[in-house]
């Protein structure tokens, strides 16, 4: 949103264009729409006996510069007894001329330039300042006040290149695709399907198990872990926080050492890395289990449930359309972003499987499942740079089931094929990559290679990373300032409407507190020339952000009572004061019953 004005005007209010100052006077002609005023040749009309009328000083003494003024021009000549008359001057009383004060006004608002450029074009008023136009006596009108930056603090305005011009109604709040987003995910985090048999009431520190997955497969056999893996949602009874337990059924401890990767695991905060909270083992299940704990990413879905789906792949071979090349690279540099924090800290992934690789939002991508392989198979034998190896033929064949979901693992002559049909779907770019992490180098692989060949669009994935940070910084600009305008509201509510206080049944109707109340009416029940109810929305939030910024605001508006016989003008500063003396008298009240 745009910052209101120093008159505390509407939201996105544009300064009305202001008509250049001209301070020598000059001849409007009759057509002119600017000609609001009488020039000279209009009242030339006037006869002799005009003429004696006493002349006519205003009481605050202005003077104009006589030295650049010329006489006006009139279509229509005047009489001859003008050309007798003395010229009116009026009287020099020491006060500046309008054009010292033009030139000083222009001086200080280059100098507000300086020290404030970024005000320019962003909707600021200049308040109740207003310039002659062309024609009219400039000694009329008072000299127009400075821009300045508001004193109160509210709604910053968007950034140019997220939102330009005049915003509509829905931009008050955040968008509808967002919000609802965040109620599935509030949805899916809180959902309470009821009490599921076989399942413990509490395990360890963590209480309310909701089973998630399809129920059916719950028991099967892991493909990655070759263990059932059952995962439930449940709280924590430390934190108050929701967790994902992964638990593996018939495990048995072999070696205390074997927990020894969980702790380097915990310690790895990463985006793109599901992380690991604690492992323990239990027999709440009335069986050996190894539970995992993890973050909670509620309403997330796998790359293998989204894109190798059977539905999926049969809708891309009828259109013959494959995943874009944009979304494969935004996967391809955020895996190995999480596979180049992995291998640098000394450990390996080793369960990078479609099935493994949780989105979490808009082409979110996060590996889960990190940590569990290095318990149940531990091994110190095998050295790590062999997991890491493996690391990289998993990521090279994760990319190919993307980009050809008709190529077997393993098969030498159907990747052969994958390769060939993603140098005619794709970029050669992403080939090689492909090439890299699935061909038979002479070295060992690296990640650092990886993200060599990635290197181009990893900038591509930064640019709309920040981009979209943008677009999330200005929904939250539009919501940061919802908690001040319902703490006013609540004020009100304590207020208005008040049966008793203090035995005075009147309390809310008189003094202070009636103004409250004619606001009120003022706020939120208008009514239309023919008597119907205005609803709308965009008065009440502009004039409950008027209130807010109420102590330094000087705008007036009018209160009327309900059968018209009571009429007040007041300041937004006055009512303010009124909502802050009135609360404060209850609280203070509220605070003596308390003691």
């Amino acid at each position: 949103m745009c910052p209101p004005d120093s008159l505390g005007s509407a939201m996105h209010a544009h300064p009305l264009p202001r008509a250049s100052v001209d301070i020598s006077v000059h001849a409007t002609p009759f057509a002119s729409p600017e000609a609001k005023g009488p020039s000279l040749s209009a009242i030339s009309g006037l006869g002799a006996e005009h003429l004696a009328a006493p002349v006519f000083v205003p009481k605050t003494a202005m003077s104009d510069s006589s030295s650049s003024t010329a006489p006006p021009s009139s279509a229509t000549p005047g009489p001859p007894e003008w050309a007798n008359a003395a010229p009116f001057t009026p009287p020099v009383d020491g006060m500046p001329s309008m054009q010292q004060q033009q030139h000083q006004h222009q001086q200080q608002q280059h100098q507000q330039h300086q020290q404030h450029p970024h005000q320019q074009g962003m909707g600021y008023d200049e308040g109740l300042g207003f310039e002659p136009q062309p024609g009219m006596e400039a000694s009329m009108f008072m000299p127009a006040a400075h821009r300045r930056l508001p004193e109160h603090h509210l709604y910053t305005s968007p950034l140019p290149h997220v939102a330009a011009g005049r915003q509509p109604m829905h931009s008050f709040f955040i968008p509808d695709d967002v919000r609802r987003m965040i109620h599935s995910r509030q949805e899916a985090t809180y959902a309470n399907p009821g009490i599921s048999q076989g399942i413990p009431t509490e395990v360890h520190v963590y209480h309310s198990l909701v089973p998630l997955g399809n129920p059916a497969t719950m028991s099967n056999v892991s493909r990655v872990f070759h263990h059932p893996g059952p995962v439930y949602r449940a709280a924590s009874t430390v934190d108050g926080n929701v967790y994902c337990l992964r638990r593996l059924e018939g495990y048995k401890l072999s070696s205390e050492n074997a927990f020894a990767a969980v702790e380097t695991w915990r310690q790895i905060r990463h985006a793109n890395i599901v992380g690991l909270r604690e492992a323990f083992t239990t027999k709440a299940f009335n069986d050996n289990s190894m539970v995992m704990v993890y973050d909670f990413h509620p309403d997330s879905t796998t790359i293998a449930e989204e894109w190798l789906n059977p539905d999926a792949i049969a809708h891309r071979r009828q259109t013959g359309a494959p995943i874009p090349e944009r979304i494969v690279w935004s996967y391809v540099v955020q895996l190995a972003n999480a596979l180049k924090a992995v291998h640098t800290a000394g450990l390996a992934v080793r369960c990078l499987d479609a099935n493994k690789v949780l989105i979490t939002g808009k082409n979110r991508v996060r590996i889960n499942g990190v940590g569990i392989l290095d318990v149940l198979s531990f091994d110190q034998q095998t050295p790590m740079g062999l997991y890491q190896q493996e690391d990289l033929l998993n990521f090279g064949q994760l990319v190919m089931s993307l980009c050809a979901d008709f190529v077997q693992p393993g098969h030498a002559q159907s990747i052969a094929q994958g390769l060939d049909y993603i140098g005619r779907a794709y970029s050669l770019d992403l080939k090689n990559l492909v090439g890299y992490l699935l061909g038979k180098p002479t070295a060992l692989k690296t990640i650092d290679e990886v993200l060599r060949l990635a290197g181009p669009r990893i900038l591509n994935e930064l640019d709309a990373l920040q981009a979209y940070n943008d677009v999330l910084e200005n929904d939250l600009g539009a919501e940061v300032e919802n908690g001040r305008i319902a703490r006013m509201l609540i004020k009100l509510g304590f207020i208005n409407e008040r049966p008793e206080f203090e035995m005075d049944p009147q309390w809310s109707e008189s003094g202070d507190r009636y103004v409250l109340k004619l606001f009120r009416d003022y706020v939120f029940h208008q009514v239309s020339p023919d008597g119907k109810p205005v609803v709308d929305l965009s008065h009440v939030l502009t004039v409950l952000n008027k209130l807010d910024a109420g102590a330094r605001s000087r705008e007036k508006i009018m209160l009327v009572s309900r059968d018209s016989q009571s009429c007040l003008v007041v300041e937004y500063r006055d009512i303010y004061k009124c909502i802050e003396s009135a609360y404060n008298e209850l609280r203070n009240a509220g605070k003596a019953m308390r003691r």
